[in-house]
C-alpha cells in the first residue's frame, strides 16, 4: 500500500503516468480497474456536458491508516526490470512475484531499484519494458551468444573513464554477451534489433498480434512519457434560461462511442436511431455529431472554449451589476476599484488601459482527466477507460477550492493596439510556428490579444508570489481571450488546492486597491529588463518549436502546473515594446520610470 494526495491521482500522477515513490516506480492503471462503488460523484453539470460524459467521479480516498482491505487506485510496477544496488543483478518482476512490498534481491537481499529507461509507442501511446535480454545479445560474437536468451543479466559500469550512457553496460552472466547503452536512446535503436510494440499498456496483457507503430526509448522520468489531457471548470451560477445543447447530450449517450468509432458500420444505423429516439433529435444530427468528432483535439478545444465563455459571462454579470448579489456559495465575487481616488499621473495612465477588477472570494474548481498521450502532442489520445464499452461513460475528477482576482483590459484600447501592423507581424511568426508544431494543435490560435494576456498573466503571477502568501506553484491562470462580437479580454489569477491553503485570503487582499496596481507596476518594471537580455529581448524563437519570442526562465516562465498553455505563446515585448513594436503598457512603463527618476533627483 502506497499513499499519495487525492488530487495527484488525476494530475500529475493520473492514468498512464509514472509515480516515483520511495525508490519505486509505479504506473496508474486505467479507471476500468477502479472500485467504482467506492468512488464519490462530483457535481459539475457544465463540465459533464462539455466532455460528453454521464458522471464525474472522485478517486477512492483512504483513511490516514490504510489497511489491506482499504479500496484504492490501482498502480502497477513499471518498469518491470529492476537491478540490485549491491550486486548489480537484474531481475524482471512478474505479476506472480509481486508481493506489494519494496522488492529485495534474491541473491544478496539488497534493495532493487527500477531501470532508468522504458519504451513507448509514438502513435498509439503503448508503453513497455526495454527488451534488455535482446539488447544484451544484439551484438553477439559467437553462435552460443546468439542462441542465448537467459535472463541472468548484470547492470554494470564500464571501467576506464568512459562517459555518458556508453559507460553503462548490460552483461549476460550466462554467455558473456554484453552491450553498452550508448546507442539505446537513438531513434530506431529497437527496430534495428527486431523489437516491435506489444500493443498494450503495462497493466494489460500483451496482444498476440503485435502493433506496427514506431517505438522509441525514453527515460522514465521524461516529461513526454505521459502528456495528460485535463479539462477544468469553475462552479458558476447556472444561467437563468439555460440553452439545451443537443450535441453535448448526444456525446453523453452510452451508445455514442460505438457510433463514433464506426459511423458507417453494420450496427451504426440501429444505434443512431436509438440515440435519436432517446434524446428527441433527428438521426441526421446524431450522424453529424459522430462524424464531426473524429478529431479528439478539436473536440476538447471546443469544449474548453465553451467553458471559458460561460465563466466570462458570469464575471461580466458581476461587473454589470456591482450592487446586486451575484453568485453561489462556491462562487462569491465582488467588483473593486483598481486605483485609489488620489491617483498619480502614472496610476491614471494604467487605469485607462485596465478595464475592471473582480475579487473572487471563493471559487470551486473541478478538474477532470479524459486521456493522455505519449511521446509528443501529435500522437493518438489514449482514453482513461480501456475497459469494455456498453456502459455509461464517466471520468475521474477532483474538486478544489480557492480564491482569485480577475483583471480585464479596456476593450477599446486593446482593439486599437491589435491593429498595429508591427504587432500583427510579430505574432504571425508565432502562429505560423504553432501550426507547424506537433504540440500546436493543443494550444489556442496565437493572436496578439491571446499572447499579450498570457504573458501578462505570467509576469503578474511571478510578482504576486512575493506578496500574496502563496507559493508560486500554488497560483494558476485562466485566460479569457476572444475577439468581437463576443469579445473577451481578461486574466484570472487564482488558487485551487484540496486543503486550507487555497483559501487563506491573501490573494483577494492583494487584489484590492492600491495593492494590485502596485503589483502590476512592479511586474511591468521587472519585465522591462531580463537577466538574459539582450539575448532574450532580441530572440527570434525560444522554447519547444520556438513558440516563445522574448520569454525565458528569467522573466516570464512559471511552474508547469500554473500555466494552462505549457509555458508557450509568450512574448514580453508585447507588454513593454521594443523598436517599432509598441507594447500595450509601454507608455505606463515610461511614466513609472520618469516618476522614479524625478523622486531620485529630489
Amino acid at each position: 500500500m502506497r499513499t499519495t494526495r487525492l488530487s495527484q491521482t488525476v494530475s500529475p500522477f493520473g492514468v498512464g503516468a509514472i509515480l516515483d515513490i520511495e525508490g519505486e516506480s509505479l504506473m496508474a492503471a486505467d479507471i476500468s480497474t477502479w472500485p467504482q462503488s467506492k468512488t464519490r460523484r462530483i457535481e459539475s453539470r457544465r463540465l459533464e456536458l462539455a466532455l460528453g460524459v454521464a458522471e464525474l467521479r472522485m478517486p477512492p480516498s483512504v483513511p490516514s491508516r490504510p489497511s489491506k482491505n482499504t479500496p484504492g487506485v490501482d498502480y502497477k510496477r513499471f518498469p518491470g526490470w529492476l537491478f540490485c544496488q549491491d550486486c548489480r543483478r537484474m531481475n524482471r518482476m512478474t505479476r506472480r512475484q509481486e508481493t506489494g512490498k519494496p522488492p529485495r534481491c534474491e541473491h544478496c537481499k539488497g534493495p532493487m531499484v527500477p531501470m532508468r529507461f522504458i519504451v513507448v509507442g509514438t502513435e498509439r501511446g503503448h508503453a513497455m519494458d526495454v527488451p534488455w535480454v535482446r539488447w544484451a545479445h544484439s551484438e553477439a560474437s559467437g553462435e552460443s551468444q546468439e542462441r542465448c536468451r537467459t535472463e541472468e543479466l548484470l547492470f554494470q559500469t564500464r571501467p576506464g573513464g568512459a562517459e555518458g550512457l556508453s559507460s553503462l553496460v548490460v552483461h549476460c552472466a550466462a554467455c558473456g554477451a554484453s552491450r553498452d547503452l550508448g546507442a539505446l536512446t537513438a531513434k530506431g535503436s529497437l527496430k534495428r534489433i527486431g523489437f516491435r510494440c506489444t500493443g498494450a499498456q503495462p497493466w494489460q496483457s500483451p496482444k498476440l498480434d503485435t502493433c506496427d507503430e514506431r517505438v522509441e526509448v525514453l527515460q522514465r522520468g521524461a516529461t513526454n512519457v505521459t502528456i495528460s489531457e485535463t479539462s477544468t471548470a469553475l462552479d458558476i451560477p447556472e444561467p437563468t434560461n439555460p440553452v439545451k445543447d443537443d450535441a453535448a447530450e448526444i456525446r453523453r449517450h452510452r451508445n455514442f462511442e460505438d457510433v463514433r468509432s464506426a459511423p458507417s458500420g453494420p450496427r451504426a444505423a440501429v444505434l443512431i436511431e436509438l440515440i435519436a429516439e432517446d434524446l428527441g433529435v433527428t438521426q441526421q444530427e446524431v450522424l453529424r455529431v459522430a462524424t464531426a468528432a473524429t478529431d479528439d483535439t478539436d473536440e476538447v478545444k471546443a469544449a474548453r472554449e465553451g467553458l471559458l465563455a460561460d465563466e466570462w459571462l458570469a464575471f461580466q454579470q458581476a461587473i454589470d451589476n456591482p450592487d446586486e448579489p451575484v453568485g453561489t456559495p462556491n462562487f462569491v465575487v465582488s467588483v473593486t476599484p483598481f486605483v485609489p481616488d488620489d491617483a498619480t499621473p502614472a496610476a491614471s495612465a494604467i487605469d485607462d488601459l485596465v478595464g475592471h477588477i473582480v475579487l473572487a472570494h471563493r471559487l470551486r474548481e473541478v478538474r477532470a482527466l479524459h486521456g493522455f498521450r505519449r511521446y509528443d502532442g501529435g500522437s493518438d489520445l489514449v482514453d482513461v477507460d480501456l475497459g469494455p464499452r456498453g456502459r455509461e461513460r464517466w471520468l475521474p475528477a477532483v474538486e478544489s477550492f480557492g480564491e482569485g482576482v480577475l483583471l480585464t483590459l479596456d476593450e477599446h484600447r486593446l482593439a486599437a493596439w491589435e491593429l498595429n501592423e508591427h504587432v500583427k507581424v510579430r505574432v504571425e511568426d508565432i502562429e505560423r510556428r504553432r501550426r507547424d508544431s506537433v504540440v500546436g494543435s493543443r494550444l489556442g490560435v496565437a493572436t496578439p490579444r491571446r499572447v499579450l494576456l498570457h504573458t501578462l498573466a505570467h509576469v503578474l503571477m511571478r510578482q504576486l508570489a512575493f506578496s500574496c502568501g502563496y507559493s508560486a506553484a500554488s497560483l494558476r491562470e485562466r485566460i479569457y481571450s476572444s475577439s468581437a462580437p463576443n469579445a473577451q479580454a481578461g486574466i484570472l489569477i487564482y488558487t485551487a488546492a484540496g486543503d486550507a491553503e487555497g483559501t487563506l485570503g491573501g490573494l483577494v487582499r492583494q487584489g484590492e486597491a492600491p495593492r494590485l496596481m502596485q503589483s502590476l507596476f512592479a511586474a511591468l518594471e521587472a519585465t522591462a529588463w531580463c537577466s538574459s537580455d539582450p539575448l532574450c529581448s532580441e530572440s527570434r524563437g525560444q522554447g519547444p518549436s520556438a513558440l516563445n519570442l522574448a520569454a525565458c526562465h528569467g522573466c516570464a516562465l512559471v511552474a508547469e502546473t500554473s500555466c494552462e498553455g505549457s509555458n508557450l505563446l509568450l512574448d514580453r515585448v508585447l507588454l513593454i515594446g521594443r523598436g517599432e513594436t509598441p507594447g500595450f503598457f509601454q507608455s505606463v512603463i515610461r511614466d513609472v520610470q520618469q516618476d522614479a527618476a524625478r523622486r531620485a533627483r529630489l
